[in-house]
Parts: C-alpha cells; sequence; structure tokens
C-alpha cells in the first residue's frame, strides 16, 4: 500500500515508530554492551511468586546517553531454565522455534478459562526500500518471521496484547487488560557470537517499544509510557544439553509518575513526595521511595513475562512433539 493511502493516524503511528527504532536501537547496544562485560549495577528482584520454571530475575538503575542528552534508565534481567534439549539438531531446531513460532504460539487459556501469554497483530510496515504499507486483514494476526526483517521489512508494527497483567492485593486478584504497540525490526535480530562459556549456540529477538497505549490506562509506567524502551528475548543451547532463556528490558527515563491522570494532574505518589522534599528542604528524602518503587514495577514486569515463559514452555514441548523442524 502507498504511503498517500496512509490515514493521519497511520502517519502519528509511523513517525512514533521511526523514533522508537531509532532510540531503542542505541539503548539495546549500550544494554548488550554493558551486560556482556559484566557492568550492569544488578540487584535480586522478588516476584513474590512460584513459577513452574527455575528462574533468577534481577534489577538495575543507570545512566546512559540517547541522541546525546543524559537519560538515567531502568531495567531488568531473567534467566530461566527452560527446558531440555531435544534430540536432533537442536540449533536448527530452536532457531526456528525462536524465528518463526516463538511469539506467534505465545498464547493459551488457562483452566480457570482466562487467556494467558500474548496475542499478536501486525499492522503497518516499512520495507526495506522505505515504502510504507498495512497488511490486509488475512494477515494480520501473528507476528512476520524474523529472518524477513531486514529482507523484506525495516520494520513491521505490532500490537501485543497482554493477557498476565495480573496485580494481588492482598486476597484479592485483579486483571487487567493491557497492550503495548511494538517494532520488531533487523537491528534486534541476533545469532550470538559471544557466548556465555558454558554455551555452544544463542539466537535473540525483540523489539523497542512505541509511545503509544492500544488501551488508554491511568498507569505512569508500562506499555505505552514509556519515553524509549525495549525487550529482547535470548535463547541459548547450553554443553550440558539445555535450553536457557534471558530474558532483558530497559526504560530511559526511569518511572517519572506512578499514576498518569493526564498532563494537568500530578502523580499524587512522585509528585508529593517530590513536594514534601521540598517543603522540608530536603530533609525528607524521595529516592528511596522512588528506588522501592521502582524496583516493583521492574518486578511486576518480571512476573509478567515469567508467566510468559512458564506457559511458552508447554507450547515448545507441543512443537517438539509435533516435529517441529
Amino acid at each position: 500500500m502507498a504511503e498517500t493511502q496512509l490515514t493521519a493516524q497511520d502517519q502519528f503511528l509511523i513517525d512514533r515508530t521511526e523514533e522508537a527504532v531509532r532510540d531503542g536501537l542505541q539503548l539495546e547496544r549500550w544494554f548488550r554492551e554493558r551486560d556482556q562485560a559484566g557492568a550492569l549495577p544488578l540487584f535480586p528482584l522478588d516476584l513474590k511468586r512460584r513459577f513452574a520454571l527455575p528462574n533468577v530475575a534481577e534489577g538495575f538503575f543507570d545512566e546512559l546517553p540517547i541522541n546525546g542528552v543524559p537519560h538515567s534508565v531502568m531495567g531488568c534481567v531473567q534467566t530461566i531454565d527452560f527446558a531440555p534439549a531435544p534430540a536432533g539438531d537442536v540449533a536448527a531446531r530452536l532457531r526456528e522455534f525462536v524465528y518463526a513460532e516463538f511469539l506467534p504460539r505465545a498464547h493459551w487459556t488457562y483452566p480457570d478459562g482466562h487467556r494467558g501469554g500474548f496475542d499478536l497483530v501486525q499492522s503497518l510496515y516499512r520495507t526495506t526500500g522505505g515504502e510504507y504499507g498495512k497488511f490486509p486483514e488475512s494477515e494480520a494476526v501473528g507476528c512476520v518471521d524474523w529472518r524477513a526483517l531486514g529482507v523484506r521489512y525495516d520494520w513491521v508494527l505490532v500490537t501485543v496484547r497482554i493477557h498476565d497483567f495480573v496485580m494481588h492485593f492482598g486476597p484479592f486478584v485483579q486483571r487487567f487488560p493491557e497492550a503495548a504497540a511494538v517494532a520488531p525490526n533487523p537491528h534486534f535480530v541476533h545469532e550470538e557470537e559471544r557466548l556465555p562459556a558454558d554455551c555452544v549456540f544463542g539466537v535473540t529477538v525483540g523489539y523497542p517499544f512505541i509511545k503509544f497505549a492500544p488501551i488508554p490506562n491511568n498507569f505512569g509506567f508500562g506499555p505505552g509510557k514509556f519515553d524509549i524502551a525495549i525487550k529482547t528475548y535470548s535463547f541459548f543451547l547450553t554443553r550440558a544439553g539445555r535450553i536457557r532463556a534471558r530474558m532483558y528490558f530497559a526504560a530511559a527515563p526511569r518511572c517519572q509518575k506512578v499514576f498518569d491522570f493526564g498532563k494537568s494532574t500530578p502523580d499524587p505518589v512522585y509528585g508529593g513526595a517530590a513536594l514534601l522534599r521540598r517543603l522540608t528542604f530536603g530533609l525528607f528524602n524521595d529516592r528511596p521511595l522512588h528506588d522501592a518503587l521502582d524496583a516493583f514495577m521492574l518486578g511486576q514486569h518480571c512476573r509478567v513475562h515469567q508467566a510468559l515463559m512458564d506457559g511458552t514452555r508447554k507450547v515448545w514441548d507441543d512443537w517438539i512433539a509435533g516435529g517441529g523442524s
């Protein structure tokens, strides 16, 4: 579809996507370099729930320049003992699963009837030739094969419906409808060359988040509220015959609001803390509050994605049992 046939809303999303790809790539490169150098200032995150797969969740706070401007950044790293390696050419099967099957299959229904995982819909795209267009309705559900990025597409705009955004308030459980707009592109696809010492193969896919909330919400930090943010998923084959998943998330700047009730309404939490600091002439230090709440938000992000990996393990097992290759 030619660019002249796009709507004003389409053009708005295209502009936001171009910004997300430009800025997200800088954040992704910084993150990979810091992680590979072992330089991230990691601290443990308590997920406060038991999950099926053994996992370790860690958070960090740091700073980096983006477009020459200093930014604070917060993020997390999750390491999961995902599955035993199947028989056959494991690297080839893992590569095929990650590129073509992983996210399009990452959805299910729990015994209580609630949906789990992610549902994906792709809408706009930019070709490697620089043309913009829309996927026809018959091709909208799912996600492009990552191997087509850099060959046919420069980026694809995907709406991710998030089903496991669940929060516990004492004995009460609340499920929030959430969705994110993300942009898979070739800069986030890697067949890893610098492997951990105990691994023989690794493949990574990921995307930047677009500053647009497909489902409006009043959260100050989350889908649609990040200025710049990225998510990546890495799968490694270890020498011991295990598959290890490692997920990365980073957002810059750090959370500015806990709640977002519009531009004219201050955040009652961080805004109130800043007011108290000013009224006490700095005697009240609001940094511990920021650190604690930002860590809680990182924990919530990890809980959503650990649920994703728990469910994806069964998807993987079923795919392998069906002869996946």
